[in-house]
């Protein structure tokens, strides 16, 4: 696992947090390939602006990610530092604060502990920030992310319109609240903290 921590641990124990995924979330995936190098990393539309507004919760903002790019010899561990460094200086002139990036380089086929659809990311971020995960939310926007949601105890929530364009045939996607657009998450997020 690779940790990368922006800011101190939260001063309130024991409170929420809101994770995110990378990938499809906050940048644009790239078909068949991956972000190598922070040139190819492109904004999803809108979601500066939501990342902005979910700030104002004041809650920790956790990057969660895989990056098999890692493992498979594609991209160095110090790229990846050096494009999350970059996305946390460009989030910060929007007066967004990251509170750190939790990456698995694993591929696949090493079944890590890290790689989502488990759960070890989040549960070693809540350890490290005093988070209750029971009260958090994980904004993702694939199965595996909602596994891994459910898996830790976290609230999921699935976000963009392509991931849910067949959304009623998704037997796991049942009863995850949904945030088609950017301009909506803020208050599908707000909902879903306020019921855990």
């Amino acid at each position: 696992m690779i940790r990368i921590v922006f800011s101190p641990r939260a001063t309130n124990a024991n409170a929420p947090a809101v994770f995110i995924d990378r990938d499809g979330v906050i940048n644009c995936k790239r078909a068949n390939d991956y972000v190598l190098e922070w040139r190819q990393f492109v904004f999803v539309p809108g979601i500066r602006q939501a990342l902005r507004d979910l700030s104002t919760l004041r809650l920790p903002m956790i990057v969660i990610s895989n990056q098999a790019a890692v493992g498979k010899g594609l991209l160095q561990p110090l790229v990846l530092g050096e494009i999350s460094a970059r996305l946390n200086r460009t989030l910060l002139s929007d007066g967004v604060s990251l509170n750190a990036c939790y990456y698995c380089p694993h591929r696949i086929e090493e079944c890590c502990d890290c790689r989502k659809p488990r759960s070890g990311m989040l549960r070693q971020a809540a350890a490290d920030f005093a988070i209750d995960l029971a009260r958090s939310i994980f904004i993702g926007d694939s199965e595996t992310d909602v596994q891994a949601a459910q898996s830790a105890g976290c609230r999921p929530i699935l976000f963009g319109p392509d991931v849910i364009s067949d959304l009623q045939t998704q037997e796991w996607a049942e009863h995850v609240p949904v945030a088609r657009t950017a301009k909506d998450l803020f208050e599908v997020a707000e909902t879903c903290l306020q019921l855990t």
